[in-house]
């Protein structure tokens, strides 16, 4: 029972919480704010967000150029207007990607050097700007972890920053915000979620803390997720954000096992939206494993079922997400590529497994899911 907990977040939760940004004259007058490159303006949000801040005599630069899966270039440019413009803490205001840009521009604008410099666990030697984060999709529970996914297309996969320094100082997450979420991000993020919760359950580094945290997220989300899919509503909205948020505390403590790496070249390569990459290959991972001994028990336990693959494969199904490689463009001749990438992307995470794979399991479970 032994473990170490860390959750130095201010979360602010609930519909119509975004009037608590008046809470982010605490840590500055300068913000730089981090956002994509369409939602934000053409919702509205950043123009209601950017008058809050101004009624707090907060100065705002923008920053609206971050691409889906930012990349090293991106935040290395966020990183040189920071320190420009000499802001004093960041804002980021979207989904994962944009917070996770959020997070490296704060890394560079008080480190010297590129990104790709800090990529690994804990290599800052200077403390970041302190980071306010704004989720508007329900799934990275990035607003709560200490992780930054960058795209570094130099070496053609996703790398990470990892550091709790790198953990946002303030999380407003307000579900009124997702309202208009597009029924496909609503079943990738949602599904990006669920990844996170039952692959932290199933790490090593999981304890009766995050295996609560796990158990509350599947349930929200096995319920609430077709529902919301189908119609849109604050009460499911609701639900799904707290979903996302306890699966990101998960994930905080725990790290991911062999699904977010192994999905990494799908993103790359083929498109796929990250959480649909994850929910494609969930059913296909979550029955290789639970042939194991180690992980039956476990995976009757979290999911209610011993037919694990058909359960998940039902979900997906229901949220009108892809099954198969073959569906989203992989050919038949790809797939050892695809396993020798993904024992490179799964390296971290093959450490938080229970039992040893090699590249021909890889192999084994694409060839399934194929």
């Amino acid at each position: 029972m032994d473990y170490f907990f860390n959750l130095p977040t201010k979360i602010y939760f609930g519909n119509g919480s975004l009037k608590e940004l008046k809470e982010a004259k605490s840590l500055g007058r300068s913000a730089l704010l981090v956002t994509g490159k369409h939602f934000a303006k053409s919702s509205g949000l950043l123009k209601k967000v950017e008058s809050i801040l101004v009624e707090e005599k907060i100065k705002t630069t923008e920053f609206c150029g971050v691409e889906e899966n930012p990349s090293v270039e991106t935040v290395e440019k966020g990183g040189e207007l920071a320190r420009r413009k000499k802001c004093d803490f960041i804002i980021g205001l979207g989904g994962g990607s944009p917070m996770d840009a959020a997070k490296g521009i704060a890394v560079l604008a008080t480190n010297s050097g590129g990104l790709r410099k800090y990529f690994g666990s804990e290599k800052l030697k200077n403390s970041p700007l302190p980071i306010l984060a704004i989720p508007t999709t329900s799934g990275t529970g990035s607003e709560v972890t200490r992780y930054a996914v960058i795209n570094d297309w130099q070496a053609q996969t996703k790398k990470v920053v990892s550091s709790f320094s790198i953990l946002p100082k303030i999380a407003i997450i307000d579900p009124s915000l997702t309202l208009t979420l597009p029924k496909n991000l609503t079943a990738s993020t949602g599904m990006d979620a669920f990844s996170h919760a039952l692959e932290g359950y199933l790490s090593t580094d999981a304890n009766s803390l995050t295996e609560t945290f796990s158990r509350e997220a599947i349930e929200l989300t096995k319920k609430y997720l077709p529902l919301v899919h189908r119609e849109s509503s604050a009460f499911l909205r609701e639900k799904m954000s707290l979903a996302a948020l306890y699966a990101g505390i998960v994930i905080n403590h725990t790290g991911t096992i062999i699904v977010h790496g192994m999905g990494y070249a799908l993103s790359l390569d083929y498109g796929v939206q990250h959480g649909a990459a994850n929910a494609l290959l969930l059913p296909y991972v979550m029955d290789y494993l639970g042939k194991k001994k180690v992980y039956q028990e476990k995976l009757k336990e979290i999911l209610r079922t011993t037919k694990v693959k058909e359960s998940l494969l039902k979900l997906n199904r229901s949220l009108n997400l892809p099954l198969t490689l073959k569906e989203i463009g992989v050919e038949r001749k790809d797939l050892k590529t695809l396993a020798r990438r993904a024992m490179k992307d799964c390296e971290r995470a093959l450490l938080r497994l229970s039992i040893p794979l090699k590249e021909n399991d890889f192999f084994l479970i694409y060839k399934e899911s194929w």
